[in-house]
């Protein structure tokens, strides 16, 4: 399963890239190729990277947290994040008014595509991951899990959404925003409903799944910045450059925290060992 997942995040990686050299193509002013709909094949791209997203976080935490752990998020996800998406569609609360298009396929309900909820499970189980790699002490996980899961919204949500009020440089939209919010579009109520979301949906899960099976794996990691970094180029490209150098500047510290929590942990382990060696 564990290769099988790095596969997968490698396919999505390749999407990614086509995604953002595509789009810098074609909003550099380069014509179409002969006999291409870029508006299909990019609708077309945007679900596959997400689908790949999906398949990568369930093989690799089924890998490394089994399956009955594995399903107990995703479920959550699927259940209580498409039961908040839905109430947020029919009611503002609490991401703010919004309205899905038919860029990510058919609506339950005619509200919320289906790929929505399960791609919640695809970033959360990168941030739990994350977040207890980084040694964060457990009872601040479910916040820790909830801020990377918003920072991937950061860019995402200056990538594919806007106003309907002002549009502006968008391209591509997968939902549209109902008021002219302060962030390309988006009211900053939208960061506190991802955060609360989030955090709500890790402490639940945690409640249910209180075992956590220490892994130093770097494919979660993979899995976060694959997703977040297209929606950042993506952000770039249609000239919305502070979601892009925010997303950067938080990617880079998450990194770097990465690489010190694995330095330490490798001392921890070799000063373990040494007084072994020595006998």
């Amino acid at each position: 399963m564990r290769r099988a997942a790095q596969l997968l995040l490698g396919m999505s990686l390749l999407v990614a890239a086509a995604t953002v050299i595509g789009s810098g193509l074609l909003f550099s002013g380069v014509q179409n190729l002969p006999l291409l709909d870029y508006n299909r094949l990019s609708m077309q791209l945007g679900i596959a990277l997400v689908v790949l997203g999906i398949g990568a976080s369930l093989l690799h935490m089924a890998h490394t947290q089994g399956w009955r752990a594995t399903l107990w998020l995703l479920g959550i996800c699927v259940v209580l994040a498409g039961s908040i998406e839905l109430i947020g569609t029919l009611t503002g609360f609490p991401f703010g008014p919004y309205t899905y298009t038919e860029r990510l396929g058919p609506k339950f309900l005619g509200h919320v595509p289906y790929l929505i909820p399960p791609s919640w499970f695809m970033m959360l189980y990168p941030a739990l991951h994350l977040s207890f790699m980084l040694g964060v002490p457990r009872r601040w996980v479910p916040l820790s899990a909830a801020a990377l899961l918003t920072l991937w919204d950061v860019a995402m949500d200056a990538a594919v959404s806007t106003s309907k009020v002002n549009p502006g440089s968008a391209a591509f939209v997968y939902w549209f925003w109902e008021v002219d919010g302060a962030f390309y579009g988006m009211p900053l109520q939208n960061w506190l409903g991802w955060f609360a979301t989030g955090a709500l949906l890790s402490w639940l899960y945690l409640r249910i799944v209180p075992e956590w099976r220490e892994s130093r794996a770097l494919t979660p990691l993979g899995i976060w910045l694959v997703q977040g970094g297209a929606m950042a180029g993506l952000a770039f490209w249609i000239q919305r450059p502070l979601a892009t150098a925010l997303w950067l500047l938080g990617a880079g510290i998450v990194c770097w925290l990465v690489f010190r929590a694995n330095l330490t942990h490798q001392s921890a382990n070799a000063r373990r060992i040494l007084p072994k060696t020595r006998v």
